[in-house]
């Protein structure tokens, strides 16, 4: 005689209500498109071409916008005060499922910047061109990048060494290291360069990745997660490439170098923008939480090193008298980037991140669950399928715990075969549409 169906027989008890926030990554706000007014005309219709054939214009955007920093990055910076300066480096982490557009923009923006010419230096004969491996220095004299296909891991592994973190931060702030192989010698001293960073973040790796990497590293990433379109057309018009590689060229032959960098300024309508923004994103970090916290307080910075790349962009499109100062207007669009679209962004990305390793673990197993589709499952399979061997049977207990409270699990009826029952918990068939 068998056994009735414990699942079969369970059908029949209504489940509790599905608390979604079990699959907070697949219930997120959808941040808003790229403003492309943003950048002067007479570079858009390179993103304009590329985007034909990508599911996300904004990839394309950013990529444009990675490229400029590698070219200009760490061979300008703004002198904010006598006491503050930025160099005009971005890193920039393209966030996003699988097939969705990432790599192709990073080809374009490595192929754009392929395509113009650094003067040689005798002083520094050094050169390496983009696409010669993972991380890629471009123009050694005339500006430093590195590029990431695979941006988290790297930010992970580097997480884990204190050496390494410190040295990775001072790319960003281009702060006075020692013994560095990206560093450049000035003098008597060496000088961290400022480095860019471009790469991706794959979507499904999102919530656990972001807790393995260290906040000083995460809170200085611009994200762009956007929401692929569903329309991309093979057969449109040839990119407009020639124009803007004239105006890529134009910022390369400007004066600077990583050594020697060129010095940009505020305009004093510009500065008293930044003046009378500064008591805001204090207030609003006062108000903020963790990793979002972090991330406002590099927002003053990071608004400047936009206005200082978008006024060296105005500047090559013929739209800005000079190259050496940062007017009011660039100064209030890149203020409207940083918080009319990266913001959203970071929100979206910032609201996966949960709290707990105990939360991420859950969210995990909920992950598994959904793509996998069982009717039931036991510990073991918890514990070696959906995380991977990476908890003992009590935290996998725990997770299973959190996941009835969430209304994905409930216990069915302990099986037995002459020996200790075997328990399995039922599946809320919610979670697959959920």
């Amino acid at each position: 005689m068998f056994d009735a169906d414990p699942v079969a027989e369970s059908q029949a008890a209504p489940w509790p209500e599905l608390d979604l926030r079990v699959l907070q990554i697949d219930r997120r706000s959808v941040p808003p498109p790229f403003p492309l007014e943003v950048f002067p005309a007479p570079w858009r219709p390179w993103i304009e071409g590329h985007a034909q054939a990508s599911p996300c214009l904004d990839y394309i955007a950013q990529a444009l916008l990675a490229a400029v920093a590698a070219a200009c990055g760490s061979r300008f910076v703004v002198d904010v005060t006598a006491q503050w300066r930025e160099p005009l480096v971005l890193w920039q982490a393209l966030v996003g499922a699988p097939s969705t557009g990432k790599t192709p923009a990073v080809v374009a923006a490595r192929h754009l910047l392929g395509s113009v010419e650094a003067p040689d230096d005798p002083a520094d004969p050094r050169r390496a061109q983009p696409g010669d491996g993972v991380a890629t220095a471009w123009f050694v004299h005339r500006g430093m990048s590195m590029w990431h296909d695979d941006l988290e891991a790297w930010l992970a592994e580097i997480s884990t060494d204190r050496r390494e973190r410190g040295l990775t931060v001072a790319c960003w702030s281009g702060d006075r290291s020692h013994g560095d192989s990206n560093a450049v010698e000035v003098g008597h001293q060496v000088m961290r360069a400022p480095v860019s960073v471009f790469g991706s973040f794959q979507a499904d790796r999102l919530t656990e990745r972001l807790g393995e990497i260290d906040e000083a590293l995460s809170s200085r990433l611009l994200y762009c997660w956007p929401v692929p379109r569903l329309d991309a057309r093979l057969d449109g018009a040839p990119v407009a490439e020639e124009g803007v590689r004239v105006l890529m060229q134009r910022l390369v032959d400007l004066p600077g170098t990583v050594a020697q960098p060129t010095a940009l300024a505020l305009q004093p309508a510009a500065a008293q923008r930044l003046q009378d923004l500064l008591p805001r994103l204090r207030a609003f970090m006062r108000d903020a939480e963790g990793l979002e916290a972090a991330w406002i307080g590099k927002a003053a910075g990071t608004i400047v090193r936009l206005a200082g790349l978008l006024s060296l962009m105005d500047w090559a499109a013929g739209e800005h008298d000079s190259c050496l100062v940062i007017g009011e207007p660039q100064f209030v669009r890149a203020q409207a980037l940083w918080t009319d679209y990266f913001w959203p962004h970071a929100e979206a990305v910032f609201g996966q991140a949960a709290s707990t390793i105990g939360e991420r673990r859950v969210r995990r197993v909920a992950r598994w669950l959904k793509r996998m589709r069982p009717d039931a499952v036991s510990r073991e399979e918890v514990r070696r399928d959906a995380l991977g061997k990476t908890v003992d049977a009590d935290a996998a207990e725990s997770v299973i715990e959190r996941l009835e409270g969430y209304g994905a699990l409930r216990l069915l009826k302990p099986q037995t075969s002459g020996g200790r029952p075997r328990r399995r918990w039922e599946v809320n068939p919610e979670l697959w549409t959920g």
